[in-house]
């Protein structure tokens, strides 16, 4: 196993399958002692006496091969070769991780922590440090394990978003940092394992390994923690510190930028929006420049797999009234058998939302924990725009007044969902809905996802990938006549130099001139009737999403305009 380090502009290869990522990087290691798990350590391996950790930049001894003098990613410079024994621990540990500032700053550039959760849901370790109240702190633990389990071992991967408050009373760190937050929330995904265990009263022993991040970026922090989890299972605090030392080597998360990011063996070619609200397409990347274990990803947008019309079967023929109830600002109540299905869906959901603003708040999984719950669940009409993820079967009852119900799951003939012990637990599969939908379905496309949902996983992703394109598109769709409108609004250069008091700003948005505009021209969105095309707009303008929308809107008119005055 090699790593290419680079200092300089001259790069060495270095074996780093003879170093022991468990140590500390300040512990010095002679050259001439062998580690106990090789039986050399070649010259190159140190640097001044000390053994280098293997993402660090200063791993030279001798100039580059000319022919590999270039700088690239590599798998092989980000996983380690671990020493006999490190498999099947019954027990993390984060001992002995040590990382200088430098590192950490460069770290929380893209994550905050990592957790290691037992005995609980209770907080056992974090790295690298981070200053949480106890709210914050028993909310993520709550949310970093599933209500209930559906397997007697293995592992699932989910992801939840908690809101950051102002620390009260006691910190589970006081002498850390306090998160960063671009929302004023932080995401998190979890792996979460449940092993036999003898040892314990339970027969078994349950594990959460989280990754904590400021960045609303859920395709790639699901594929982290979907290596980083098992690995760190099954290998202890060497995987930790790898993939550690891997994150804080990347680049900036620079907004509309394409990068390459090395991760545990792994090269990513993750795509980083312009903006949170931009609608992500794949652009292809030539097949020279992908390796085998290469990935490609759009960030923003939920991943892949499974495919979602593995979760959305019951509801294929009522996927154009959910998305016309997300566009329109609609609680959805969404329920699901597992943390897995419920967050990979609101994900789903909050992307089809795209350009529009984020108006109102979305929980991938939501817990009676948590400290929202009081706000979101209660006998008043629920907010606008909420997406709410939920397993517990709790809120079947608590919810019963909420409009739109949308429960995942395969379709079924009576009141078959149950758990691993047979209990019936929560709705039957399907969308439960007060919502009258204006637009037309598209027959060709509903076609194919119902042959899809009996077909092979090939065609689930076909219908899958067709289902995004279509929902995107029709978002894309809905705001044609409001931007054709919007073209009248926008001041002339000589009226926004007449107009000094005003230069820049957008003439006052009038309803009845933008529904007269609208039966002019039409929408490009197959409303069932005129009278229905009239309807959805009128509702649509008294949502919360379209004053964020006509928001921005101004802000990009004003940016250009006070350049030209």
């Amino acid at each position: 196993m090699t790593v290419y380090a680079v200092m300089n502009d001259d790069s060495v290869e270095v074996d780093i399958g003879l170093i022991d990522l468990s140590r500390p990087p300040q512990s010095p290691i002679a050259p001439s002692k062998p580690l106990p798990h090789a039986s050399k350590t070649p010259p190159e391996a140190s640097v001044n006496g000390q053994l280098k950790a293997p993402s660090s930049p200063t791993l030279l001894s001798r100039p580059f091969p000319p022919e590999l003098g270039r700088r690239r990613v590599s798998r092989s410079n980000t996983l380690p070769r671990l020493p006999r024994g490190a498999m099947h621990r019954t027990r993390m540990s984060m001992d002995g991780l040590a990382m200088g500032p430098e590192k950490i700053a460069k770290l929380h550039r893209w994550i905050l922590i990592n957790f290691d959760l037992e005995v609980g849901p209770k907080i056992t370790s974090v790295y690298p440090p981070l200053r949480l109240s106890h709210v914050e702190a028993q909310n993520i633990a709550f949310s970093s394990f599933p209500d209930s389990s559906q397997f007697d071992e293995g592992s699932q991967t989910h992801s939840f978003r908690i809101r950051l408050r102002n620390p009260t009373g006691e910190d589970w760190d006081s002498d850390a940092p306090r998160p960063i937050t671009v929302d004023g929330f932080i995401y998190g995904f979890s792996c979460f394992t449940r092993t036999k265990d003898a040892s314990s009263k339970r027969g078994y022993q349950q594990t959460s390994t989280v990754v904590l991040t400021h960045l609303a970026y859920p395709s790639l922090f699901y594929t982290l923690i979907s290596k980083l989890g098992p690995s760190f299972m099954n290998h202890g605090g060497p995987m930790l510190e790898a993939a550690c030392h891997n994150i804080a080597s990347w680049p900036d998360p620079v907004p509309g930028t394409n990068i390459e990011l090395g991760f545990l063996g792994t090269v990513i070619h993750a795509e980083i929006p312009n903006a949170i609200e931009t609608q992500q397409s794949m652009s292809a990347l030539p097949p020279s420049q992908m390796g085998e274990a290469d990935i490609q990803m759009l960030v923003s947008v939920c991943p892949s797999e499974p495919p979602i019309v593995h979760y959305l079967e019951a509801v294929v023929s009522h996927l154009w009234s959910i998305w016309e109830c997300v566009v329109l600002s609609e609680p959805l109540l969404i329920f699901g058998h597992s943390p897995v299905a419920t967050s990979i869906v609101v994900w789903w959901l909050r992307d089809l939302l795209r350009p529009i603003p984020l108006s109102g708040d979305f929980r991938p999984f939501f817990t009676i924990h948590d400290a929202d719950h009081a706000a979101f669940v209660n006998t008043r009409p629920p907010q606008a725009g909420l997406l709410l993820g939920v397993t517990n079967p709790f809120f079947e009852r608590a919810c019963e007044h909420w409009p739109h119900v949308l429960s995942l799951g395969r379709p079924q003939s009576s009141r078959q969902h149950s758990d691993k012990n047979g209990l019936v637990i929560g709705p039957t599969p399907g969308w439960k809905s007060t919502h009258k939908r204006y637009t037309s379905r598209d027959h060709a496309l509903l076609k194919q996802l119902e042959q899809a949902c009996k077909g092979s996983d090939h065609a689930k992703r076909l219908g899958s990938e067709a289902l995004r394109q279509h929902f995107t598109t029709r978002t894309t769709a809905l705001l044609v006549p409001l931007q054709r409108y919007l073209q009248s609004l926008i001041p002339t250069p000589s009226e926004s130099r007449s107009n000094l008091a005003n230069a820049g700003r957008l003439k006052p948005f009038s309803d009845a001139a933008f529904f007269a505009s609208l039966k002019t021209h039409g929408s490009p969105l197959p409303f069932k009737s005129k009278a229905r095309q009239r309807e959805f707009y009128e509702r649509w303008l008294r949502t919360p999403a379209f004053g964020l929308w006509l928001a921005r809107q101004e802000e990009v008119v004003q940016g250009v305009l006070k350049g030209m005055v």
